[in-house]
């Protein structure tokens, strides 16, 4: 069994929201070079004014975390579910930090669970909070019973 992050959201994100969450994602990245690296565990991670895309650095990766401005499902549905699979790697960290970045940003039109609980999400609310002073209010979003 898995360690995964869950999230929901509309199809299209505003372009200058994704924009602000961009350059703080930007910066997050640029502090955890020896952590991440590309889709598939080498390279670079892709933060682009359309997506973002990271794993952990070979051989500590797992499921890449990759999210865009647009995303379509296909059926036609308006709301794009997605996970990451992270096994609680080191770079579990920056995926939790990425989706606190975003929540800030995208607002309730974000909707994140977890496999952890509150509490093992305290250590990116405090990397997010030490470096863009925000954070700290994240919480996970209630499932609902479906």
């Amino acid at each position: 069994m898995g360690w995964s992050h869950h999230w929901t959201r509309p199809t299209e994100l505003d372009r200058e929201t994704f924009a602000a969450a961009i350059r703080d994602v930007r910066a997050l990245v640029g502090m955890s070079a020896d952590v991440l690296a590309g889709f598939e565990g080498k390279g670079c991670p892709i933060v682009d004014e359309e997506h973002i895309v990271f794993n952990g650095r070979r051989p500590a990766h797992c499921e890449p975390f990759e999210i865009a401005r647009i995303e379509f499902d296909r059926r036609g549905r308006s709301v794009i579910h997605s996970f990451c699979k992270t096994e609680q790697l080191p770079y579990d960290l920056y995926v939790q930090a990425a989706l606190i970045i975003l929540r800030h940003h995208v607002g309730e039109m974000l909707c994140v669970t977890s496999d952890g609980n509150e509490t093992s999400w305290q250590e990116a609310r405090n990397l997010v909070s030490k470096k863009f002073g925000y954070g700290q209010d994240f919480r996970l979003s209630i499932q609902s019973e479906s």
